[in-house]
C-alpha cells in the first residue's frame, strides 16, 4: 500500500509539473504566470506540506507586489491562490494516504464555530439585501482566521515540520529584509515582526552559534520593524515586547536584551547607508500623520452596531452616501479601519465573542508556559489583538488565525516536564545533606 501511494504521489507531481509547462505556453500574460505558479506550488506542497504557510505568507506578499504593484486586490488574490493550492495539496495527500493526520487542539471547536458564523452571517447578509461583492469582502475578513488555523494544524503536525517551516520562513524573510533595508520608502515590518520574538526566545535559551545566529537575525529584523513607519506594526511590537517581559523568565529577558543590544549596533552600522537614512526620515512622517478618515469610518460602524448590537447587520452591510473629509460622499463599510468595529457592525457581540474565543484559548496556552516556545506566539497574538483596535488591513488579520495555532502546537501538554533545549547545559542538582 505504501509503495502504491508513493508511486501515485510521484506520478501526480510529474503530471503537475508537465501541466505547468503546457499551461505556460497556452495562457496569456498574468494568467499563464498565475497558473504555472499554482501548479508548481501544488507539486511542492505535495512533497513538503510544511511549506504551505511560509510560502503562502511570503510568496503571496512577493507575488502581489510584483504583479499588482501594490494593488490590494491583486495582493489578496495572490495570497489566497497560494493558500488554496496548499489546501488542495493537503486534500490530495489525505486521499493518497500520505497525510499523518492533524494535530488536535483545544481551539478546534472554536474555529469551527467561526466557520459556521461566517456562513450564517453571509446568508443573513444576502437575505437582507447586502451586495454579494460586499458579503464576500466581509466574509474574507473573518474566514481568513480559521483558514490559517486549520492549515497550520494540518501541515505542521510534528516538531520537525515546525522547525523546517520556521527555518524556511526566517531564511526567505532575511533575504527580503536585507534587500529592502536600504530602499527608501515605507515598507516592511509585518513579516519581520512575526520572527523577532521567536528569535529572541532562541537567543535566551540556546548557546554557541545558535544564539549568535538568532541574535543577529533578531537585531536585523527589529530594525526593519522600526523602519517600517507603520503605527499599527509599532503598537503590535510594543505590546508583544511588554507581554514577553511580564510573562517571560530570565532567559526570555536575556534574549530580548541581547536582541536590543545587537540591534543598536547594527543600526549604527546601517546608518552609514543613504537609503537607510532616508527610510529613517519616514519615521517622523509616520508619527506626525493624522489618522485621517479612520475615526470617522469607525464612528459609522459603531452607529450600525448600536442599531443591531447582538447579531449585527449581516456580512456585507454598508452605509451609503456618507460625507468624509477628502472623500466627499462615499459608501462606508463593510470593512472599517478597526477590526473590532468591523466585527461589531457585521456580526455583533455574538460574532465578536465567537471570533475571540479560540484566539484567547491560544494566548492562554502560550502564557501558561512562560519558559516554552509557545510564549513568543502568544505574545505576538496579544500584540496584534492590541493593534486590531486601530487597524483592519485589507488582507485581513490572518495573524490572529496563525498565531493561536502555533501557540497551541508548541505549548507544553498538561503534566509534561519540559526538557532543556539542545545546547543548553543542565544545571547540577544539589542534594540536601539529610538525603546523602
Amino acid at each position: 500500500m505504501t509503495r502504491l501511494a508513493v508511486g501515485l504521489g510521484v506520478a501526480a507531481v510529474s503530471a503537475t509539473l508537465g501541466a505547468a509547462v503546457s499551461l505556460a505556453t497556452m495562457l496569456p500574460g498574468v494568467l499563464a504566470l498565475a497558473g504555472t505558479g499554482a501548479l508548481v506550488g501544488l507539486a511542492v506542497f505535495l512533497l513538503w506540506p510544511w511549506a504551505v504557510l511560509p510560502v503562502g505568507i511570503v510568496g503571496g506578499a512577493v507575488a502581489g507586489g510584483l504583479v499588482g504593484g501594490g494593488d490590494v486586490r491583486t495582493y489578496v488574490a495572490a495570497h489566497l491562490l497560494v493558500l488554496a493550492v496548499g489546501g488542495i495539496a493537503v486534500l490530495i495527500r489525505y486521499a493518497l494516504g500520505f497525510s499523518a493526520g492533524r494535530r488536535r487542539t483545544s481551539a478546534d471547536t472554536g474555529m469551527m464555530l467561526v466557520v459556521g458564523l461566517t456562513l450564517a452571517a453571509a446568508c443573513y447578509g444576502l437575505a437582507v439585501g447586502n451586495l454579494p461583492t460586499e458579503v464576500v469582502v466581509a466574509a474574507y475578513q473573518i474566514a481568513i482566521l480559521p483558514l490559517y488555523f486549520f492549515l497550520a494544524t494540518h501541515t505542521l503536525t510534528t516538531h520537525r515540520r515546525l522547525a523546517a517551516a520556521g527555518l524556511l520562513y526566517v531564511g526567505v524573510v532575511a533575504v527580503l529584509a536585507a534587500i529592502s533595508m536600504t530602499v527608501p520608502g515605507r515598507h516592511g515590518g509585518l513579516l519581520t515582526l512575526l520572527a523577532v520574538p521567536m528569535l529572541a526566545w532562541f537567543a535566551g535559551h540556546y548557546r554557541g552559534w545558535r544564539r549568535l545566529a538568532a541574535v543577529l537575525l533578531a537585531g536585523l529584523f527589529a530594525i526593519d520593524v522600526v523602519l517600517a513607519s507603520y503605527r499599527g506594526i509599532w503598537l503590535a511590537a510594543g505590546v508583544t515586547l511588554l507581554t514577553m517581559l511580564i510573562f517571560g523568565g530570565r532567559a526570555v529577558r536575556t534574549g530580548l536584551g541581547a536582541t536590543a543590544t545587537v540591534g543598536l549596533v547594527v543600526a549604527a552600522l546601517l546608518a552609514l547607508q543613504p537609503g537607510v537614512r532616508e527610510r529613517a526620515q519616514e519615521i517622523g512622517i509616520g508619527l506626525q500623520q493624522s489618522a485621517g478618515y479612520r475615526a470617522s469610518e469607525s464612528s459609522v460602524g459603531l452607529d450600525v452596531f448600536a442599531d443591531r448590537p447582538v447579531l449585527g447587520a449581516g456580512l456585507g452591510q454598508s452605509t451609503t452616501d456618507v460625507y468624509l473629509a477628502d472623500f466627499a460622499l462615499t459608501d462606508v463599510g463593510p470593512v472599517y479601519h478597526a477590526f473590532y468595529v468591523t466585527l461589531l457592525a457585521n456580526v455583533g457581540l455574538v460574532g465578536l465573542a465567537l471570533v475571540l474565543w479560540p484566539v484567547l484559548r491560544g494566548i492562554r496556552a502560550g502564557l501558561a508556559d512562560p519558559s516554552g516556545p509557545a510564549l513568543p506566539f502568544a505574545a505576538l497574538c496579544c500584540g496584534f489583538l492590541g493593534a486590531a483596535v486601530f487597524a483592519a488591513p485589507s488582507d485581513g488579520h490572518w495573524e490572529l488565525g496563525l498565531l493561536p495555532a502555533l501557540a497551541l502546537l508548541t505549548a507544553r501538554p498538561a503534566g509534561q516536564v519540559r526538557q532543556p533545549p539542545p545546547g543548553r547545559p543542565r544545571l547540577p542538582v544539589r542534594v540536601p545533606e539529610a538525603v546523602r
